[in-house]
């Protein structure tokens, strides 16, 4: 016998694992040891305290690009049978990680263009709240049609 679906468990596994390991090396090392140099490339040039929050960001990053291949694909969980409380749960958890990322950033960084030359953060909430109040309007308008249509009448 088989077992179903065995390459994502393994990588689950593989995951769960290897943070086991960060987490091994990392859980007692002393608070002072974050302000010490890192020569670590990803520090880039600063402490180890910096290698670690790249670290997270750099998780984070994927994490996106894993979802956004998974919605390419019409693989985003929900989509088929979760009922609306579980759906708007998941979206305010999703509006709450957003929000969180815009803590600490100046007015003048909203507009910096990055490296790459692609969207300024300002550029980005904007594309979010337009396309959210565009597909979210287009659900009301939808349901109000149908709900003032007038029920089939039965024949008999």
């Amino acid at each position: 016998m088989t077992e179903r679906n065995a390459g994502v468990k393994a990588l689950i596994r593989q995951l769960q694992d290897d943070f086991n390991l960060t987490l091994d090396t990392l859980y007692d090392l002393p608070q002072e040891y974050l302000e010490q140099p890192c020569r670590h490339q990803c520090a880039r040039g600063g402490s180890a305290r910096d290698l670690l929050v790249h670290n997270i960001f750099h998780e984070k990053q994927h994490t996106g690009q894993i979802w956004s291949i998974r919605d390419q694909l019409q693989l985003l969980q929900g989509w088929d049978k979760a009922d609306m409380y579980l759906l708007l749960v998941d979206y305010y958890m999703a509006r709450a990680q957003f929000i969180a990322s815009l803590f600490g950033l100046t007015d003048e960084q909203l507009d910096g263009v990055p490296p790459d030359g692609g969207w300024t953060v300002r550029k980005t909430i904007d594309h979010v709240l337009l396309g959210e109040r565009s597909s979210v309007s287009a659900l009301g308008d939808e349901y109000a049609r149908i709900a003032s249509k007038p029920a089939p009448v039965p024949t008999t």
